[in-house]
């Protein structure tokens, strides 16, 4: 019996005077050589942040995160209020580790010519992502979480590749909202724009025009502080991905890229997202969400969509991202 209590009392003690770090959440910088396409030299960089839980809870998952055209790794784990609009401090707490990255031409990520910026390459990057998780950092579950445009690259890679085991698609329908429609997308070539001026962009690398992400990207619930910093940490998008991706969208149901996709799926929408409601698609309900991209998701495993009221495109930027990453993680739990 003294021995026992003996033994517990040590055993306390070691943990005890652990530093804190050691039951910490941590983050570290990530370098991955990819090439843009099979058979090509891996002469480009990606850079990223993996970070991984104090503990997790349901196994050993990472979330892969793609950010949308004109942002970078930023969206992810939003500075402004920390911790209020970061998904990875949210899903870090749910107990699965994070690696969001910049994409093509992006943040610290190589930038190539705008032209070989597409679709295609982009999505086989996250496929070079997807393994490198897999073969190098010893994720058995990686789930693909996009926003906007990087959902289009997040649902291609699946379709594609077939190595995710969930799919996310937030900020994205195939129908295309007012915005598009109108022909009224504020976008300008970046080399324009002061942020941009004199870093050597080619002409086909855009952003959007000074203060215009409010009204692109936000409901009338979105924190002003929250999009003042948006303009202030904007980044650039590919034209020839732009007209890759809208084109891919428009693609009729049946022989769309999506109808590829096996594993599961969970597309979630603001009901106020211009980009992508509000013409041939109602998002002020679930179900005609559902029933509009059922189509488009015919292999997948399953489908379920959501949408979020008083919240525009950026889901993770409202203050409604409580209840969109709930959402999100409830479903990643369930499937």
């Amino acid at each position: 019996m003294k021995v026992r209590v003996f033994l517990l009392s040590l055993f306390s003690l070691f943990f005890f005077f652990l530093p804190e770090s050691a039951f910490a959440d941590t983050c570290q910088s990530a370098t991955i050589h990819v090439g843009l396409a099979l058979g090509l030299p891996k002469n480009q960089t990606v850079s990223g942040t993996l970070c991984t839980p104090s503990s997790y809870t349901s196994g050993t998952q990472v979330d892969v995160l793609v950010h949308g055209a004109s942002y970078n790794r930023i969206y992810w784990d939003f500075p402004t209020n920390y911790p209020q609009y970061s998904y990875v401090k949210k899903t870090l707490g749910a107990g699965r580790a994070t690696f969001a990255y910049d994409r093509l031409g992006t943040g610290a990520t190589s930038r190539p010519v705008s032209a070989l910026v597409t679709t295609g390459t982009d999505s086989y990057v996250l496929h070079q992502i997807v393994q490198w998780l897999r073969d190098e950092k010893d994720f058995p579950t990686v789930n693909s979480i996009g926003h906007s445009f990087g959902s289009i690259m997040a649902v291609d890679e699946a379709a594609t590749y077939n190595d995710v085991d969930r799919v996310v698609a937030t900020g994205l329908s195939h129908a295309l909202g007012t915005i598009f429609t109108t022909g009224n997308f504020p976008f300008i070539p970046a080399a324009l724009d002061p942020k941009f001026a004199g870093q050597g962009y080619d002409a086909g690398y855009l952003t959007s025009q000074q203060n215009t992400r409010g009204g692109l990207f936000y409901s009338s619930t979105g924190d002003s502080t929250v999009i003042a910093e948006d303009e202030a940490t904007k980044d650039v998008a590919s034209a020839t991905q732009f007209g890759n991706g809208i084109a891919e969208l428009q693609v009729p149901a049946g022989l769309n890229i999506s109808n590829s996709v096996h594993a599961p799926v969970l597309v979630v929408l603001g009901q106020q997202d211009i980009l992508f409601c509000g013409v041939l698609l109602d998002c002020s309900q679930d179900a005609n969400v559902q029933n509009f991209e059922a189509p488009f998701y015919t292999s997948a495993a399953s489908l379920t969509a959501r949408t979020i009221a008083n919240t525009g495109h950026d889901i993770a930027l409202h203050p409604s991202n409580d209840t969109s990453f709930g959402i999100i993680n409830d479903w990643i739990n369930s499937h």
